[in-house]
């Protein structure tokens, strides 16, 4: 198993070192934006409506931002079949920011004012999309992020972002959820947590689930945390299971943590005792085919269930279309698609690529039905309402859905 997981990161890290060997989409030709071959012959290809997208697109993870990528080519070339959006092309421009922070900043900036784009879908981390809202704002260039940490949509002085839209759960949200399902369904009361230290993103996801298990009446009997492309979990192992949770909260960010780590734990002969409580940033088909069946018995709260009668014939479909990416549709994937959808819905409504009537048309919206399933629109705080939670547990190494949960705030 250990060889097998090495194999498919290695591949992986391989197609993103060829598909992003340049950041930007000018000289990649991985990223040439959707040329609009089979649109109407009335669309206007020489004034394009420019989307922006801000890519993990490269390393250990470059999945993330490559699947979804491709994703967002096959909806624009779907638009632009259909006669694009206001009888206008539609381009996807993209840049991988996984190198730094400071390349969300850099290519937020290139994006605005060299590439001039309508609206910036991303990116996928909070740590990369917390800085980009005063960019955004003084540009009056929508952000659509999917990420969760409260600080993406919402100012220090708890004044909302204009410009940024929030295209996933907030991670306290999403924490509180699986608390209350861990706590009030399973009867679970004693949990550890496992946190990447360095992303402010799972530390707040795992904060939040302490403060409201305890509240419950749970017990937290060890909190421990791993560094950023850690690939050995087993100090923490031995510190966990001597601390006799029945589960492990584990917030990551991407899955190949939680593979290795569900891998390990199984080779340590603590499987059958720890299972592990996740969130939908890991809820991913190609973790169960890695993991196989050191992931069973976990489970995992999602927005978007994969198997559900909208996405499972998504998933089918881009599986055949993109076989060349030898990564399945994922998560991240569909929420940058939704992100999409609301730009497609906020353009048509307001008549107008201009920055505040985006703005204005999203703010104003009350349901924009989303190919992922649901109506949704944003609240106050740019926050997404509309998502519902699925419960998953995996057995057999496939995710089967438990149904819809929800905690009453």
């Amino acid at each position: 198993m250990k060889k097998l997981i090495s194999l498919v990161l290695a591949l992986v890290l391989a197609l993103s070192l060829v598909a992003c060997s340049n950041t930007s989409n000018t000289d990649n030709p991985g990223s040439n934006t959707s040329n609009g071959e089979n649109s109407s012959s009335e669309l206007d290809t020489t004034n394009p409506i420019k989307i922006g997208y801000l890519a993990w697109a490269s390393g250990a993870d470059a999945y993330m931002g490559l699947v979804a990528i491709a994703a967002l080519e096959d909806r624009i070339e779907e638009i632009n079949a259909n006669g694009g959006l206001l009888g206008r092309e539609v381009q996807l421009i993209w840049y991988d920011i996984s190198a730094d922070f400071s390349e969300s900043v850099n290519a937020t900036n290139k994006l605005i004012n060299q590439d001039q784009v309508d609206a910036i879908i991303g990116p996928d981390g909070s740590p990369f999309a917390i800085t980009l809202g005063g960019i955004v704002e003084e540009a009056q260039v929508p952000l659509l992020p999917n990420c969760g940490n409260a600080e993406v949509t919402v100012n220090d002085d708890g004044s909302t972002k204009p410009y940024v839209f929030r295209v996933a759960p907030q991670n306290a949200l999403t924490s509180i959820t699986m608390a209350h399902y861990a706590y009030n369904e399973m009867g679970v009361r004693k949990v550890a947590t496992l946190t990447e230290s360095t992303n402010i993103s799972t530390v707040e996801s795992a904060d939040e689930f302490v403060k409201e298990f305890e509240a419950l009446g749970g017990e937290i009997v060890a909190q421990e945390s791993y560094m950023l492309n850690d690939t050995e979990f087993r100090a923490q192992i031995t510190t966990i299971a001597q601390a006799e949770p029945e589960y492990v909260y584990m917030p990551a960010a991407a899955y190949k943590e939680v593979c290795n780590f569900a891998i390990q734990l199984s080779d340590m002969g603590y499987s059958d005792s720890i299972k592990i409580l996740g969130t939908d940033a890991w809820y991913n088909p190609d973790a169960l085919a890695v993991a196989g069946d050191a992931l069973d018995g976990c489970v995992v709260v999602s927005a978007l269930d994969m198997n559900s009668e909208n996405i499972a014939p998504m998933v089918e479909e881009f599986a055949e279309k993109h076989a060349d990416l030898n990564a399945s549709l994922h998560l991240y994937a569909l929420y940058a698609v939704n992100a999409l959808q609301f730009l497609e819905y906020a353009i048509t409504t307001a008549g107008s690529t201009d920055g505040p009537a985006i703005k204005q048309a999203l703010e104003e919206a009350t349901g924009v039905e989303m190919i992922t399933g649901g109506s949704w629109h944003f609240d106050e705080h740019h926050d997404p309402v509309g998502p519902e939670f699925t419960i998953l547990s995996i057995e057999e190494g496939e995710a089967v859905s438990l149904g819809v949960y929800s905690v009453e705030q």
